[in-house]
């Protein structure tokens, strides 16, 4: 008996599954809804799209992304997004545009931002706030969007594209891999208390929209203002379409608007004989030049003989990496292994939640040493957390075996939020190493990779695809292996005064340009660089003409805000960095961690005392990221799978009904 009135009771509630998933205005029925807190009713999802036009001219990219968010409630609603923008923007202006009506957004103290957006939303104003979350993550609000209205928000940023020789590449970031929260930093003071978790500030992630598939969509329109032909325009993420007019590239996606499941990526290259040496672009402003000075002196030829290295093969086998990305990973390890020469020395490593090594020191390259680390890499599964910082710790305090350049070749997709912990263990513990990190995936991290690497005096190399492993890795292993361009310094001729950024020039790779931002007095008509490589180095450049380039002022002011931002990771405080960095921002009119931009429409739309639901929009989850489905099967599949159930039941209880005393002397 007992057992009949056990299955009674799950048949039962299976039943009342099944009706509860007939209840109207619940998820899963197909159409995407959100709350904004559990007691609050479901409403329908405020729908988002994105247009991007994008023009670029040498070096520099002006980008306009309009996001446009609709409601389709039936109350008023404020929507939250967290929308991710390439580590290198210099973000100047925004705007709101309320049917015909465009509001020009003005930039404030973050605080002052937040104070009068939030007044705004209060008294029922139309009101759109954009903030700095990371260096490549903005947080966008926008308040009191009415039933079936429609409000966008634009942004315009500046963009410095630099060369990798003759290669060009832009990326448009359209959505964002889940961060990883680690455990508490290691420290070498064992009675400071440790630092607490620091909080990911993405919003929510989702792998479907239901039936909106009009949603989360962007148009993208390029135009690259190139003044030559090229040797090659290619993106490895979407299909293109490319019309060369005798100047430029009008560049359209054979699907457009595209899924914001992965980000937009452009290469292109120069023709052999274009490689100029030098380039300047200048603006002026009000009585002062700014600059942007592009060399190539790495370029030139030189038969040093090879250095022996010491390589630290370091790999991410998180559960973020699985799938396609553990297998570019994989490719990556592999092929670092190839290029390995017998005089130098390696190791391999891996991290997930925990970390560990092949080797207990580095070996020796010989043929059974890298067999039997092919061997071992090939094996690694993707599975656990993201623990980035015990590896670097380790990586970085082995001893440097004398004779030996150390390099540590860091392979990831980025996705952790303590970017800060991560910079200040390199740029603490790095001595006479250099870090390179290869980037995996269709969203990574790009601000941590490349900041990483510049903070480790290595270079950043992106994989955007998996038959682009091979060419990537090995354009990262002719900078290895080739002489380093140290200690460089500028001269300028007497009379000119500059405030200069980078203000300590970093090390040059071969193929890697020395881009440096400048504010003049006047602009020169030569320059001289020196340097070590590691015989000392001199080269004297006659400038060519100038180029009025505008965005000139905002990349400069932008090198300044970075710089001074840096240094965070150098111990500096909150405080002391925000006064270096608040008068730049108010001054050039850019976002940063310190200034947010604000815009509201006077009147207001929504009385007081009507309902305003918020909603934090969710990003699409990206297309190489496999995550457990963040919705449930919808009325159909719920239904079948009650049904089913029922079935099954029904079958158990038939077949479990036992003859008379059968199991009474088991």
């Amino acid at each position: 008996m007992k057992y009949l009135i056990g299955w009674i009771m799950l048949i039962s509630s299976l039943l009342a599954q099944a009706a509860w998933a007939n209840e109207p205005g619940e998820p899963g029925t197909g159409q995407f809804l959100l709350r904004h807190d559990a007691s609050a009713s479901w409403q329908p999802a405020l729908l988002l799209n994105t247009e991007m036009d994008v023009q670029i001219s040498g070096p520099i990219a002006e980008v306009r992304i309009r996001q446009t968010f609709s409601n389709p409630g039936g109350a008023f609603a404020e929507g939250q997004y967290v929308l991710p923008v390439s580590e290198q923007a210099a973000v100047h202006a925004m705007t709101l545009d309320i049917g015909e009506r465009r509001i020009e957004g003005a930039i404030h103290e973050r605080e002052q931002a937040r104070k009068i957006y939030q007044q705004a939303k209060d008294a029922g104003q139309r009101s759109g706030l954009v903030e700095q979350s990371r260096p490549n993550l903005f947080r966008t609000s926008v308040a009191n969007i009415g039933a079936g209205e429609v409000i966008s928000v634009t942004l315009s940023y500046t963009e410095l594209l630099a060369p990798d020789a003759t290669r060009f590449s832009l990326r448009l970031p359209l959505t964002m891999t889940p961060r990883y929260v680690p455990g508490p930093a290691p420290s070498d003071n064992p009675q400071q208390p440790a630092a607490p978790r620091p909080a990911g500030p993405e919003g929510p992630i989702t792998t479907s929209l239901g039936d909106n598939t009009d949603s989360h969509q962007a148009q993208i329109n390029l135009y690259l203002d190139s003044g030559m032909e090229l040797a090659q325009v290619r993106s490895p993420s979407h299909a293109i379409d490319t019309r060369y007019d005798g100047h430029g590239y009008a560049i359209a996606l054979r699907q457009n608007p595209v899924p914001m499941d992965r980000d937009f990526v452009l290469d292109w290259q120069l023709p052999a004989e274009a490689g100029n040496q030098a380039a300047l672009f200048s603006e002026a402003v009000g009585e002062g030049y700014y600059a942007l000075l592009m060399l190539s002196p790495a370029a030139s030829n030189n038969n040093q003989q090879r250095q022996p290295r010491e390589v630290f093969l370091i790999l991410d086998t998180s559960g973020s990496m699985q799938g396609e990305r553990i297998r570019q990973a994989r490719s990556s390890v592999v092929y670092a292994l190839s290029r390995l020469q017998p005089e130098d020395r390696f190791n391999v490593l891996e991290f997930n939640s925990e970390y560990s090594m092949l080797f207990r020191e580095p070996q020796q390259a010989n043929a059974a040493n890298l067999h039997e680390a092919r061997r071992w890499v090939q094996g690694l599964p993707a599975s656990g957390g993201t623990e980035m910082l015990p590896v670097l710790r380790e990586a970085l305090t082995q001893p440097n075996e004398p004779g030996y350049l150390r390099q540590l070749i860091f392979i990831t997709d980025g996705s952790v939020s303590n970017e800060r912990d991560v910079l200040q263990m390199i740029h603490q513990r790095l001595r006479q190493a250099r870090v390179f990190t290869v980037g995996i995936g269709a969203a990574p991290n790009n601000y941590l990779l490349r900041k990483a690497a510049e903070v480790g005096r290595g270079q950043f190399t992106a994989i955007n695809d998996a038959d682009g492993v091979g060419e990537s890795m090995n354009r990262l292993f002719e900078k290895l292996e080739s002489p380093v361009l140290t200690q460089l310094a500028l001269q300028l001729p007497p009379g000119i005064e500059a405030e200069t950024w980078p203000q300590k020039l970093p090390d040059l790779y071969a193929g890697q340009p020395l881009v440096v931002a400048m504010k003049l007095n006047r602009l020169p008509e030569e320059i001289t660089l020196s340097g070590q490589q590691p015989e000392p180095w001199q080269l004297r450049l006659m400038l060519p003409e100038q180029q009025n380039s505008k965005g000139v002022a905002r990349l400069w002011a932008q090198r300044k805000i970075d710089a001074m931002m840096d240094k965070l990771n150098a111990g500096a405080g909150d405080d002391e960095v925000r006064d270096l960095v608040l008068p730049v921002a108010l001054e050039h009119q850019l976002m940063s961690k310190y200034t947010s931009f604000v815009a509201l429409e006077p009147v207001p739309a929504r009385a007081v005392e009507e309902p305003l639901h918020s909603q934090q929009i969710p990003n699409l989850n990206p297309v190489d990221h496999r995550a457990y489905p963040q919705t449930s099967l919808g009325l159909a599949g719920l239904w079948s799978l009650a049904l089913t159930l029922l079935l099954a039941a029904m079958l158990v209880l038939f077949w479990r009904q036992p003859a008379s005393g059968s199991r009474r002397h088991a």
